[in-house]
């Protein structure tokens, strides 16, 4: 079977929360394509929601072990991080953490170590004011021609069919310096940008790593909402910022309605990879 065929069998399994099918799928990727860190992700995640922590770790030993090859050192932090979190004094997780983190500082890449910021605790800093998350509906149509274009995730669906999707979505406002995802947390929702931007940032090892500079129209919250692993990095509004929250139950919806959603969504992951390396840089 072609790896699209496959992709889809999973993503499928994933919808209806069958994980053994999930699995079965992915290790027939696996067989496939054998370097892609994607496919070790999803077998982490997936052998990590039936209770098989064992098998997880090592997965996502795996997929880090791919993005390293590849280049994308900052991925393989966050993998390392997932790790970590499951198995706390996993040695091999930590050094190899270690080693990026010595490689990014020779290299001058964008690591923040402002002793505000690094303090060990995985939150924005003590100082800042509480989160006032503020809920709004909405009044005018959130999406016509003249806006930007569909998400890559959304491609198969029509202006008309994106415009529905948003108008089922919750719009919410968020202040400079606000969080709208707490690493860590659990998700079961994914956000489009309305207005603004918003930064990426995830803590290993006592320090801080932006990961992106996110802007009007792109995805945030993906992959908790897609896998149901906690949030892998926290997203903080700079400046306003408004956003569509968009729940599990409008998007299995959508699916139903448009199957080819599942098509794009491999496309995506890949593309995310690609994209979260290139605005690390660019904010060097």
């Amino acid at each position: 079977m072609k790896p699209k065929k496959l992709w889809e069998k999973y993503f499928k399994a994933l919808t209806k929360q069958d994980w053994q099918k999930a699995l079965s799928s992915l290790n027939s990727l696996k067989e496939l394509e054998p370097e892609n860190s994607q496919v070790y992700l999803k077998i982490g995640d997936t052998l990590q929601r039936i209770g098989d922590i064992q098998g997880a770790v090592a997965a996502y030993h795996q997929s880090a072990s791919c993005l390293v090859n590849a280049g994308f050192g900052q991925k393989a932090l966050a993998i390392y991080k997932i790790i970590l979190r499951l198995e706390p004094n996993n040695e091999e997780a930590i050094n190899k953490s270690e080693a990026i983190f010595k490689e990014m500082e020779t290299s001058k890449t964008s690591l923040l170590l402002s002793p505000a910021i690094v303090s060990g605790v995985e939150e924005i800093p003590a100082s800042e004011e509480p989160l006032s998350e503020e809920s709004t509906g909405l009044s005018e149509p959130p999406y016509t021609e003249e806006t930007k274009p569909v998400p890559s995730i959304f491609s198969s669906l029509t202006n008309e069919e994106y415009g529905e999707l948003l108008r089922t979505a919750e719009v919410k406002s968020f202040k400079h310096g606000e969080t709208i995802i707490e690493e860590g947390d659990a998700g079961d929702s994914m956000f489009i940008i309305r207005r603004g931007k918003a930064r990426v940032i995830a803590h290993l090892l006592g320090k801080v790593i932006e990961l992106a500079m996110l802007s009007e129209n792109d995805v945030f919250g993906e992959v908790a909402f897609l896998t149901g692993r906690p949030r892998t990095a926290s997203v903080i509004a700079e400046g306003e910022l408004e956003v569509f929250e968009i729940n599990r139950i409008t998007l299995q919806e959508a699916i139903e309605k448009n199957p080819q959603i599942l098509d794009s969504l491999q496309d995506f992951y890949h593309s995310r990879v690609q994209d979260t390396i290139k605005k690390v840089k660019s904010e060097k």
